[in-house]
C-alpha cells in the first residue's frame, strides 16, 4: 500500500476540480446523456476518496492546536497565581491576555477546526 502525501494545494486543487465535475454531472444527467455521466461519475467517487484523506490530515494536523493553547495558557495563570515573585502589574497584564487566548482556544477554535475539515458551507451575507 503506497501512503498517500498531500499538501494544501492538493487539497484546494482536488475541490474546486470535484466542484466543476459535480457541475459536469448535473448537466449531464439533465441532457440525458449517459455515456458521458458515467465516466464522470466514476472519477468523482476517486476524487471524494481524495477529498476525505486531505480531510482526516488536516484534522490530524489541526486538533492538537487548541489542545496545546488551552496547556499552555492555564500554565501562565497558575504559575502567576502561585508564584508570588511573578504577581506584579505587568504579569498581571500578560495573565488577562492568557485568559482571554484560553476562552479562543477553548471555544472557538474547536469550531474553527470542525468547519476547515467538513463540509459545512458558510454563508455570508
Amino acid at each position: 500500500m503506497n501512503p498517500l502525501l498531500l499538501n494544501s494545494s492538493d487539497f484546494y486543487d482536488d475541490l474546486n476540480s470535484s466542484e466543476a465535475r459535480l457541475n459536469n454531472w448535473t448537466s449531464c444527467q439533465q441532457q440525458n446523456n449517459l455515456s458521458t455521466c458515467n465516466e464522470t461519475f466514476i472519477v468523482e467517487d476517486v476524487s471524494s476518496a481524495t477529498m476525505h484523506a486531505g480531510k482526516v490530515y488536516w484534522a490530524l494536523v489541526m486538533i492538537p492546536l487548541p489542545l496545546v493553547a488551552v496547556v499552555g495558557n492555564i500554565l501562565v495563570i497558575l504559575s502567576v497565581y502561585k508564584e508570588r515573585n511573578l504577581q506584579s502589574a505587568t504579569n498581571y497584564f500578560i495573565v488577562s491576555l492568557a485568559f482571554a487566548d484560553l476562552l479562543v482556544a477553548a471555544v472557538v477554535m474547536p469550531f474553527a477546526v470542525y468547519v476547515l475539515v467538513s463540509d459545512v458551507s458558510l454563508i455570508v451575507s
